[in-house]
């Protein structure tokens, strides 16, 4: 049975981060790297084969080490010199930087091709691969990243109904002006729709959510420093100052002037006050926080100016099979009315799962079993210490088990983008060589 010090299962952004970071600067440890055979370092939104999606911040923002900002920059202008820090690129052009920079990393990092089911706790952990294998770590980090999101219907999926919008093929096999009805409008939709033109299709698209609102765009803004309100302590609070200080000035330099005080905001507000951000102002807050690209926002204005694409705001009821396709019954948020649409395909774009109670992954499911995953009572990913310790149902750290990203979110709230990422990384790093090191010592 092979044994590494540090066992790593994913292998998209975070997973990588994770192991360049760990072999920068300890080349002594041996790290295994457990993934279903993607490509390395791609992932869900690194892995697209279509040029039209685009990173949603500029290249200058985008660099794997946090005390090199220029080196995404570097890499890509060696690549396409017209390039710029400020340009937004394809996103499949940053799963190549991910992936080079993780060959470069080290030459020592193992691949392990497979599918992790489960662990075994001994001196350190036992991974369990779908195919019988094994191998042994004294650390196991779960980088999961961004899982399918929940099936809001139920349904069957089907060649008429897309659950997982992410699946091969999913813009594939329509007729060019087939309806589409997509539930959800946030940056999967925007995805989807782009993926949709691409393939050749010119039918309308609706898309429903709750609020009907979509991401906003980026734009040229001064950038600008802020100073938080000394009653900070609730998301009305921070409403009201919010607008306070848009009524001054860009909107867009106030919420990223926001970026680095967020994580402390969210842990400074109890459970309740938290609960009610994302009941009411989660989607605000997404749709200003998470923009798409200039590019991307003006292929989006040109496809609703043409009714090609129509948001609503409602919540999809139910949706049966019939001769036309599938209809669709959805209940009006304002009016309270309900209407039918009659469409090809439905597609579920409600964003990323994170309710880790329900998730049924065979991994999951066995380390929650076994007590080793706690999913957060607000249902936005598992209990961790402020290192990415993973907290078992006793309340304890569990020693040896670390996650990063999405699955932090509960305790940190900004835990999906890059920036935020690459700190988790050299982080995590960082205390697994000092454990390293203590362990060869005694």
């Amino acid at each position: 049975m092979d044994r590494f010090d540090v066992a790593i299962i994913g292998a998209g952004a975070s997973g990588a981060l994770v192991a360049t970071h760990l072999q920068r600067d300890a080349q002594t440890l041996r790290v295994a790297m457990i993934d279903a055979g993607a490509r390395a370092a791609r992932g869900l939104a690194y892995g697209t084969p279509y040029g039209a999606h685009l990173l949603n911040v500029p290249a200058a923002k985008m660099s794997a080490f946090a005390d090199d900002a220029g080196h995404f920059t570097r890499w890509l202008q060696s690549r396409a010199p017209h390039l710029t820090g400020k340009s937004f690129v394809p996103r499949s052009l940053y799963g190549e930087y991910l992936a080079d920079v993780l060959t470069h990393a080290s030459s020592s990092l193992v691949r392990v091709s497979g599918t992790a089911v489960g662990l075994t706790r001994h001196d350190g952990w036992e991974v369990h691969l779908h195919d019988g294998r094994s191998i042994e770590a004294r650390t196991v980090v779960l980088a999961l990243g961004n899982l399918p999101p929940a099936d809001p219907l139920r349904a069957e999926a089907s060649d008429a109904y897309l659950a997982d919008p992410w699946a091969p093929g999913a813009a594939q096999g329509l007729d060019r002006d087939a309806t589409i009805v997509i539930i959800g409008s946030g940056l999967t939709m925007i995805d989807l729709v782009l993926a949709l033109r691409a393939e050749g299709h010119r039918g309308v698209v609706h898309a429903i959510s709750r609020r009907g609102l979509a991401p906003r765009a980026h734009a040229p803004h001064l950038p600008c420093e802020i100073e938080l309100p000394e009653d900070a302590r609730s998301p009305r609070a921070m409403l009201r100052w919010i607008r306070r200080e848009t009524a001054a000035r860009d909107w867009r330099a106030v919420v990223d002037a926001l970026r680095p005080h967020t994580q402390g905001l969210w842990q400074s507000w109890p459970l309740a006050e938290r609960r009610r951000f994302l009941r009411h102002l989660r989607v605000f807050w997404d749709v200003h926080r998470h923009r798409v690209a200039p590019e991307v926002a003006l292929q989006f204005e040109e496809l609703v100016a043409a009714g090609h694409l129509r948001l609503h705001a409602g919540r999809v009821q139910s949706m049966v099979r019939n001769e036309q396709g599938v209809a669709v019954e959805w209940i009006d948020r304002k009016k309270g009315e309900r209407h039918v649409l009659t469409a090809a395909r439905v597609m579920n774009c409600t964003g990323p799962a994170s309710d880790y109670s329900a998730i049924d992954l065979p991994l999951v499911v066995q380390l929650r079993r076994s007590g080793w995953l706690v999913p957060d009572e607000l249902r936005l990913g598992i209990e961790t210490d402020c290192e990415g310790g993973v907290i078992g149902s006793d309340g304890k750290t569990i020693s040896g088990l670390f996650t990063i990203g999405p699955l932090r979110r509960p305790a940190l709230w900004e835990s999906t983008a890059i920036p935020e990422i690459r700190e988790q990384a050299l982080r995590l790093a960082q205390v697994l060589r000092e454990q390293h090191s203590r362990s060869a010592v005694r």
